[in-house]
């Protein structure tokens, strides 16, 4: 009797020391994760710094500008912060709900103007890093910051057609598709940037953006694009989206690429081809020298199955050999120093960057 109630009792203990041995393991693998840091030195850059003001904008990304009316309603409040959702039509099929660009703003209760940080969605993927980052900027700041947070609950590619079509011509059109939302949403956030800057509470000439993943393939393009944007940090991004789609050993990019060569006979490099023409427009690698190399932050992952090298290397060439953070990780994994398992240090990083290039020293 007495037996088995030692058994019920500690029946569970060796799941439980299973479990916690891994998630000792995870720590410590992941505490002990090495970085590699390149400061941005102008002698080894390019070109000297840019002037914002004399960049250019690409025939694909102009539009016509408008008053944008936009619907909300209060979502939170607190002492320091109020926060409403947002949303107002995009220019065209964005791939979103109802073709609304939606976000969440988290407007600082401080009198005054502030400067605002722009974040970009992982677009139908994870949320957490961009409200992990939220939480970091309204907590550092001290409500000197507000914040765009920019909803992306769908993919701008339509990956489960791509994986059952068996007409090449229709396979083309989907991802021609693909391409013109990425360039719709990047008209999108140029008016965003818009509306922004018709807000009285918000420094118009302290714009800061960051993309995580899928928006730091994203962010450099608009960047580019958009002089108003004053410091921008990419997250695990690259250049070449074509490259990166034909490349990416991930899930839904992997499966297509397989789809591709079983049901048309197309190698990988015949599939990064075939995709320059539509993406090509969205290729940083396109728009040199139009980004300050002194107000860019690049943190990548130097294990990354998904983004190649090439596109890592050659996207902090294009920004201008801009200070750079490399974890010993691969893409997934190199997202956990946000979180408390490793201190998070890339929160902490981010925080630092734009505390020194966003913040006016009466705001620190």
């Amino acid at each position: 009797m007495l037996l088995r109630l030692e058994q019920q009792r500690f029946g569970r203990t060796p799941r439980l020391a299973c479990w916690a041995a891994a998630l000792a393991a995870t720590v410590a693998t992941m505490s002990c994760a090495s970085r590699t840091h390149i400061t941005y030195d102008s002698r080894a850059a390019s070109v000297d710094p840019p002037i914002a003001s004399t960049a250019t904008t690409d025939p694909h990304f102009v539009y016509d500008t408008e008053t944008i009316e936009v619907d909300n309603h209060l979502t939170d409040q607190n002492t320091r912060y109020e926060i409403r959702h947002f949303s107002f039509p995009s220019i065209g099929d964005n791939g979103q709900a109802d073709d609304l660009v939606a976000f969440d703003y988290h407007r600082s209760r401080r009198p005054g103007k502030h400067p605002v940080v722009i974040i970009l969605p992982i677009w139908g993927r994870f949320v957490y890093p961009p409200n992990a980052m939220i939480r970091t900027l309204r907590k550092r700041s001290n409500g000197a910051v507000h914040v765009l947070n920019v909803m992306g609950e769908s993919f701008l590619i339509d990956w489960p057609k791509l994986g059952i079509v068996t007409d090449e011509d229709e396979f083309m059109e989907l991802w021609a598709e693909g391409a013109q939302r990425e360039i719709t949403t990047l008209i999108d956030m140029r008016r965003l940037v818009d509306w922004a800057e018709s807000q009285p509470e918000i420094d118009g000439d302290h714009i800061g953006l960051i993309g995580f993943s899928h928006g730091a393939l994203f962010a450099p393009t608009l960047a580019t694009q958009e002089p108003r944007i004053t410091t921008l940090v990419l997250v695990m991004g690259g250049a070449h989206s074509h490259r990166v789609i034909a490349q990416c050993m991930g899930a839904r990019t992997e499966d297509v690429q397989i789809w591709a060569a079983d049901t048309f006979g197309w190698s990988r490099e015949e599939m990064e081809d075939r995709l320059e023409p539509l993406y090509g427009p969205m290729d940083p690698a396109r728009y040199p020298d139009r980004v300050d190399p002194t107000r860019v932050l690049m943190i990548d992952a130097g294990k990354d199955e998904c983004i190649p090298q090439s596109c890592r290397d050659d996207l902090w060439e294009i920004m201008g050999r801009p200070e750079r953070y490399t974890i010993n990780s691969d893409h997934r994994r190199s997202f956990y120093t946000m979180t408390p398992i490793n201190f998070n240090w890339m929160r902490k990083k981010i925080w630092k960057f734009y505390k020194k290039h966003l913040l006016t020293p009466a705001e620190e």
